[in-house]
């Protein structure tokens, strides 16, 4: 008990709003105090004789019952108020700590010695790995003649095993070998979560001129560095990712193998931790319980990162005294007490009430907010979204998304296209650029979705169907500035319509057919965004520094 008051003062409140809770504890002792009864006898009786006619012989002293509830009340708003005086570890730490995930995607990682071919070998043991990670952020990360960032930490291994599922030799814009800019990426990364983290390597061979950035890396670094070996010492040939075909240079057929003699300098010059794949998951548990140690060691980091709450320690004082404030022959004067304690809670109320959801309308009941508050608690906004998105519900999806891209997305897909136009004009990407202009093509815009055509083809030169659907709309554009002049924009007799004024009303002859085109190619394929991002990341750095990282 000594400990409680002890530590009062230099407590440290964890919800000090419901320390208002204090006033209604005062109110209770003042109100609890004044003898109603007594007052109105006082104006007919003697106050003399007054004491001499009441059967308890007079006002009573000591503990009222109001005085035990008052303590009742102060101690629950003590214990909401959170008081706390030491730290502990995170209860989710050892969850917390990061895991940057790196992809070696150069042409030897579609050698055949693991059948089909290592790569896919590769994303098998991936899924495997995220299966496992729980909520655990995960990021993506892929290398070959330059280092790119796929995903930054992320606990929607739903959205990661998307990207998981393209990774393709095909989509980077240079080959070779430079894990140690990879390496760089990712510690840079890890550097943001504040925690030690792991950089899981998937690769087949380490060069030596790299092996000197990555001693460098990992020589101030708090991050586990992890190698997982992908391949045979035998090695296989490379096979053509798009045709299968075993291509052949100079007569000879290209051949690789598993550099085990590059990859065991590494871990002698880096102090790497060298796991083999296997076809069991011998691998994926020797993996995992290396993470699983440095998760550790985040944990221990993290421990004075949190404070430890002593409220349910007065909780019990608190139920001691509310039992005594309902002895036998105790009155309260509940009647006295209504106004202050309900004005009370309604104040503690609006105190802890959080903002109200983004998706709740101001008509909206209770019900509806609290559900959305309690969901808010364990999903994001956009994993919310698509969870309605693939549950085919575009429009609620729309109003949840956080991310421009995906809620323009979604309102497409609900033919909300103002809106969609609207979310996409947020975000600065060739995707992003093109996605407008077929939105604003839809509403009609058309000179306003050529200049986003135009804007996305800046960004994304040569882009095939940014170039079609460019051409598309400036025919309509024209044909709706014949149609403005007076001229046909359609062969007599081939669907004109006569509206009620006598006028014709122009349908534009390719509208139609373009429309459910448009909404098809709205630009949702990972590949595809990837291939350009990833080309356009590597024309400005790729005369000076052929191996940057490029996030």
């Amino acid at each position: 008990m000594s400990e409680w008051f002890e530590a009062l003062l230099p407590a440290h409140w964890l919800r000090p709003w419901a320390l208002g809770g204090l006033i209604l504890a005062l109110l209770l002792v003042v109100l609890g105090r004044r003898r109603n009864e007594m007052r109105v006898l006082r104006e007919v009786i003697d106050p003399q004789l007054l004491p001499h006619l009441l059967v308890h012989g007079g006002p009573r002293r000591g503990v009222q019952p109001a005085d035990t509830l008052a303590v009742a009340v102060a101690c629950f708003s003590i214990a909401l108020a959170g008081p706390a005086w030491e730290r502990e570890p995170p209860p989710l730490a050892r969850e917390q700590a990061a895991l940057m995930v790196v992809v070696d995607l150069s042409s030897a990682m579609d050698a055949t010695d693991l059948p089909p071919s290592r790569l896919a070998w590769a994303r098998s043991k991936l899924h495997a790995l995220l299966a496992r990670r729980g909520d655990a952020p995960t990021g993506l990360i892929v290398y070959a003649g330059s280092a790119h960032l796929v995903l930054p930490p992320t606990d929607d291994h739903q959205l990661l095993a998307s990207y998981v599922d393209v990774l393709s030799t095909t989509l980077m814009p240079a080959d070779g070998a430079r894990p140690a800019a990879a390496l760089a990426l990712a510690h840079a990364w890890l550097a943001r979560t504040g925690l030690p983290g792991t950089v899981l390597f998937l690769t087949t061979a380490w060069p030596q001129a790299e092996q000197t950035g990555a001693e460098r890396e990992t020589a101030t670094s708090r991050h586990r560095l992890i190698v997982w070996a992908i391949g045979t010492e035998r090695g296989g040939p490379i096979r053509n990712p798009e045709t299968r075909a075993t291509p052949e240079a100079s007569g000879t057929l290209r051949h690789a193998r598993l550099e085990v003699t590059e990859l065991r300098s590494l871990r002698a010059r880096s102090g790497a931790n060298l796991v083999s794949v296997t076809a069991d998951e011998g691998d994926l548990e020797r993996i995992q319980a290396l993470i699983t140690r440095q998760q550790a060691e985040a944990s221990a980091a993290a421990a004075d990162t949190r404070w430890r709450d002593r409220g349910a320690d007065w909780v019990w004082p608190a139920l001691l005294a509310l039992l005594m404030s309902f002895r036998r022959g105790w009155v309260v004067p509940w009647r006295a007490f209504c106004g202050p304690v309900l004005a009370s809670m309604v104040v503690l109320s609006l105190l802890s009430m959080p903002s109200p959801a983004q998706a709740g309308d101001d008509d909206a009941g209770w019900t509806n907010r609290l559900s959305q508050r309690f969901v808010d608690l364990w999903l994001t906004r956009d994993q919310q979204g698509r969870l309605w998105l693939e549950r085919g519900d575009p429009a609620r999806a729309a109003d949840l998304f956080d991310d421009p891209l995906w809620r323009g997305i979604a309102a497409a897909r609900a033919g909300r296209w103002q809106a969609a136009a609207e979310a996409f004009a947020q975000a600065d990407s060739g995707a992003a650029w093109f996605n407008q202009a077929q939105a604003l093509a839809r509403l009609g815009r058309y000179a306003e979705a050529l200049a986003a055509y135009d804007q996305a083809l800046i960004r994304v030169p040569g882009w095939p169907e940014a170039l079609a659907d460019r051409a598309r709309v400036r025919n309509l554009l024209s044909a709706r500035t014949v149609a403005d002049e007076g001229e046909p924009a359609t062969a007599p007799g081939e669907g004109d319509e006569q509206g009620e004024d006598g006028e014709r009303n122009i349908q534009p002859p390719a509208e139609a057919e373009a429309a459910d085109a448009w909404l098809r190619r709205l630009d949702t394929s990972p590949a595809a965004f990837l291939r350009r991002k990833f080309a356009l990341q590597a024309q400005p750095s790729a005369a000076e520094h052929p191996g940057s990282a490029n996030r």
